[in-house]
């Protein structure tokens, strides 16, 4: 057992944490100012967001400069949550008593580099999860995050263009929802540092890209399509979660890419592919 653990942290396995904010608060009815708000079926109502523009203000909002910014650098989780809330706070009409009304735009701050720094989950994911718990009842919230998690763990990212550099910093693709290997993968894509300003900028772009899916998903009004590519196949769980006895590596569950901690995993698979023994 000792020498199975000693042989999986010499993977370079990042620590698969960092959880997405779950907020539980009595649902309130908005009322129509003028502007009739779309009831979302699943939880607070929500008036449909422009994907488009919601990309400019999430750009903006990575480093502080949209409206919905209430300092400078806010970071990208909170860049994202701030850009979903602050357009529903404008446009879901009903004050005094409409539903996002005093929440604070910049409480997601803390997300920043994947949980204060400690480069868990990408600060993105976290901003949209909360935005998106916001909006929806838990067991839909939970179709919808599981979406977006496929998408950025298997799309190229980013696609936003860069107004500030003017041009692509290059795409990769992160096959993790983890910051750390997130940003990796991107460096070592696009040579640039992960200290680097372009790194940064590349960041502000995700948070364009990410704030605009959810939108685009929330709009939608269905959540659980894209589901997991990796369900059934290599996925924590077809290893790790077998039985109720603690043997055979039954010590964990989840369903990110086996080879984004197990490199060996990677290693066999190349060699068997190329006849190597």
């Amino acid at each position: 057992m000792e020498e199975t653990r000693r042989n999986f942290l010499k993977t370079g396995c990042a620590a698969l944490a960092g959880a997405t904010v779950a907020t539980s608060i009595n649902l309130v009815n908005a009322k129509d100012a003028g502007a009739s708000p779309i009831k979302h079926p699943h939880g607070w109502p929500i008036k449909g967001l422009d994907p488009n523009k919601t990309k400019d203000l999430g750009y903006q909002g990575y480093y502080g400069k949209s409206r919905f910014s209430g300092a400078a650098g806010q970071g990208c989780a909170s860049g994202v949550f701030g850009t979903i809330v602050g357009q529903l706070q404008e446009t879901v009409i009903g004050d005094p008593e409409h539903p996002y009304h005093g929440i604070p735009l910049s409480m997601m701050q803390w997300g920043a580099g994947g949980v204060a720094g400690f480069g868990s989950l990408c600060g993105v994911l976290n901003g949209a999860g909360a935005a998106i718990g916001l909006a929806c009842n838990n067991s839909d919230a939970k179709k919808y995050i599981s979406d977006l998690l496929t998408w950025y763990s298997e799309t190229a990212l980013p696609i936003y263009p860069s107004p500030k550099y003017k041009k692509s910093h290059g795409k990769s693709i992160a096959r993790s929802n983890l910051c750390h290997v997130s940003v990796t993968n991107w460096c070592l894509a696009s040579g640039y540092a992960s200290g680097s300003s372009q790194r940064s900028d590349r960041c502000a772009c995700l948070c364009a890209d990410t704030a605009s899916k959810v939108v685009e998903m929330l709009n939608s009004g269905v959540g659980g399509v894209l589901g997991n590519p990796r369900d059934k196949n290599t996925t924590c769980g077809s290893c790790h979660y077998q039985g109720n006895d603690f043997d055979a590596g039954q010590f964990t569950h989840g369903k990110m890419d086996c080879n984004s901690c197990h490199v060996e995993i990677e290693k066999i698979s190349v060699q068997e592919h190329h006849g190597d023994k």
